[in-house]
């Protein structure tokens, strides 16, 4: 523990303000100067008695736990334990010096300690940005005998956590598959189809199977209705071509949409690599905004771009998707569903779409364009006065030049989701399902 300052209290600061006061009144009233110099005399003896009673050092310990990786946006605990190893009691306020760009509730502490006592506290941390950062050690402000003077001592240590994409929807769709509700997540497990999937095992027929599933020579054998049971296809390539650029730094709630976007990420990255596939990332923007993980089959993908994607954060230029695209066809050679992400506003994206009609000649893509939720927001408005009108007339256009845009891609045999970001996780997943289910890749 160390010293960092001595400061005086507002207490000290108001009587000292008094005291120069009376002191310019003795200009005038010259018999009252020897009343004020012992005035002045004694308040300085107390001020020094007061400013020795903080002088011995106090024997407390402080030991912050915290974990070391922390969800975006996602409140967690912080606990700070604090015990008193000398023989006097203390009042303090104890300030940790937790990063500023993270909102936190519950704080600062008032503590009163005993001696010898033990105590735990805690607050809430919830992260506000993606990144590296550090807990500096907390601080104890001590008040003076009478309250003229604080001192300031640091007590612990540094703490650095790493703040990661909100990986929470993550577990929650690994407890939820256990328990077959993935209907809560928006997420919907379909029937799979016979053709041009992997066959799994033979079963007997059950009400809902098709008839084109039924297995005849199996049925002849077994004197009863046997069906054929499918599974999805593995060893398929899904790979995330992720804009960095301006557009993705729009908000939504508390979240960017490029936050929203890993957090999509990481779920369908978890749900394609149970599925048996190997998944690869890239993103383009400036130069360094550029990220690239190649294509690997793991069941450690998600911890592989949690790593590799914590600290990213969009530019304020515009992402180059041509470029990129003539970087993905130089490493990507077996067909894959190649998954575009971005914010699309522009009514006619002339550039977008021919770099999709490259990808689509060997590859099948999916094109996802996020879109603000103040628009479906500024639909529901009534209009109320003539300004009202333009601004629903402008909005109306807009939308409908995104939506030809959206069309001339579906035209040229791109998949486009259209979705608001909160909705994106569930229409990602539900989407890569779908695509498996019908063996479209």
């Amino acid at each position: 523990m160390k010293l960092k300052s001595f400061r005086p209290a507002f207490r000290l600061l108001f009587v000292l303000s008094v005291a120069f006061s009376f002191s310019v009144c003795q200009l005038f009233f010259p018999e009252l100067k020897w009343l004020m110099l012992s005035a002045c005399g004694m308040l300085t003896v107390i001020f020094l008695f007061d400013f020795m009673s903080l002088w011995s050092q106090p024997l407390i310990e402080l030991e912050r736990i915290v974990s070391n990786t922390l969800p975006l946006g996602v409140a967690s605990k912080v606990k700070l334990t604090l015990r008193n190893r000398s023989d006097k009691r203390f009042d303090f306020e104890l300030i940790d010096h937790y990063p500023t760009e993270h909102e936190v509730k519950d704080f600062p502490f008032k503590v009163k300690l005993d001696p010898g006592q033990f105590i735990e506290l805690d607050y809430t941390i919830t992260p506000q940005q993606r990144g590296d950062f550090e807990f500096a050690q907390c601080e104890l402000r001590l008040n003076s005998l009478l309250s003229f003077w604080h001192r300031y001592f640091k007590v612990g240590k540094s703490s650095e956590v790493r703040v990661y994409p909100n990986y929470a929807e993550v577990i929650r769709y690994g407890v939820l598959a256990a328990e077959q509700r993935l209907a809560q997540l928006g997420i919907m497990k379909k029937r799979q189809r016979g053709s041009g999937t992997d066959f799994l095992q033979l079963r007997e027929f059950r009400r809902g199977d098709r008839l084109g599933s039924i297995d005849w020579k199996a049925t002849a054998r077994m004197q009863k209705v046997i069906s054929r049971q499918y599974q999805a296809e593995q060893d398929q390539q899904i790979f995330f071509m992720v804009d960095c650029g301006r557009r993705m730094r729009s908000m939504d709630g508390h979240l960017s949409h490029f936050d929203h976007t890993l957090n999509a990420m990481l779920l369908l990255t978890y749900v394609a690599s149970r599925q048996g596939d190997a998944v690869g990332m890239m993103t383009y923007g400036t130069k360094e905004q550029r990220r690239f993980l190649p294509v690997k089959k793991s069941v450690n993908n998600v911890n592989r771009f949690l790593t590799g994607l914590y600290d990213l954060h969009p530019s304020t230029l515009e992402g180059d998707s041509a470029e990129a695209v003539q970087e993905l066809k130089k490493v990507l050679k077996k067909r894959a569903m190649i998954i575009v992400l971005t914010n699309m506003r522009d009514q006619q994206d002339p550039e977008m779409l021919e770099s999709l009609k490259v990808l689509r000649k060997s590859h099948l893509v999916v094109f996802v364009a996020l879109k603000e939720e103040v628009f479906a927001e500024q639909e529901q408005l009534e209009i109320e006065s003539f300004k009202d009108a333009l601004k629903y007339s402008s909005l109306n256009q807009f939308l409908r030049g995104r939506k030809k845009a959206l069309e001339s891609m579906q035209g040229n045999q791109v998949i486009t989701l259209d979705v608001a970001p909160s909705q994106l996780h569930a229409s990602l997943v539900n989407c890569y399902l779908d695509i498996k289910n019908s063996a479209a890749l």
